[in-house]
């Protein structure tokens, strides 16, 4: 499929895509001449999903960067929480008396042949979901998962399920079938609101800057796109 025309058929539903590591790259070179993080007063800190297809982005900003802390999980929720954002702000390096802290977060989504939901992965002759997290989420429902007990041994998909559950509450109030570009969207702004409330928790006790880049990641077979849903700069310069 020529690159063009897969790129307008993602915006239908995710606006603005862009190759993912040519969005990084761009998102690198204004953080260092607009803001001064360099790889020596900054730790990057990254919440994306545990799925290896979203890798190759993290993989790109960790060799600019340098190592990055984990502190998302299944579906790109934050799973760390105030706790391990609050861990990773007291790893940041200080050059000059400049620190930065980078946080990448967000969800993700495949998109095969006209099929949303869907990807093919490499030594895999079937078609494979992603995100798998959510898509499983999707599919279990809203009456089996309100009625479910805790599971100490699931406990990163059981926070995704009750994160979700408004969704499924709605869909089946209106007696429409889950939807999981919507549903993208809608974990999206969850992700987006729950990191917002952590940063703003940690400011207080951060004297550096701390960048906000978030987004949905689109995987196609032709590598991974992203849709930007928040980029700022927050704190002390």
């Amino acid at each position: 499929m020529d690159l063009e025309h897969l790129k307008k058929e993602i915006e239908t539903a995710f606006p603005n895509p862009e190759i993912g590591r040519i969005f990084f790259a761009k998102q690198n070179i204004l953080l260092e001449e607009r803001y001064g993080f360099t790889p020596e007063n900054t730790r990057f800190a990254e919440g994306g999903c545990s799925d290896e297809i979203n890798e190759p982005e993290y993989q790109f900003l960790e060799k600019y960067w340098g190592e990055r802390f984990k502190f998302g999980g299944l579906a790109g929720y934050c799973h760390g929480g105030k706790s391990g954002l609050g861990a990773v702000s007291h790893h940041v390096p200080e050059l000059d008396g400049r620190k930065n802290l980078l946080l990448v977060a967000g969800t993700h989504i495949g998109y095969y042949r006209g099929e949303w939901g869907e990807i093919p992965r490499s030594g895999q002759p079937e078609i494979t979901t992603s995100c798998g997290s959510l898509s499983a989420v999707l599919q279990t429902g809203y009456e089996t998962i309100k009625s479910k007990g805790i599971d100490p041994l699931d406990r990163q998909q059981q926070t995704v399920e009750q994160l979700m559950l408004p969704y499924l509450e709605n869909c089946a109030r209106a007696g429409k079938t889950p939807d999981i570009t919507e549903a993208t969207k809608y974990l999206m702004q969850i992700i987006d609101r729950d990191l917002l409330r952590i940063v703003e928790d940690i400011e207080p006790h951060f004297d550096g800057q701390i960048a906000i880049i978030t987004g949905i990641t689109i995987n196609t077979e032709h590598g991974n796109y992203f849709s930007t849903s928040r980029v700022e700069v927050r704190g002390n310069s």
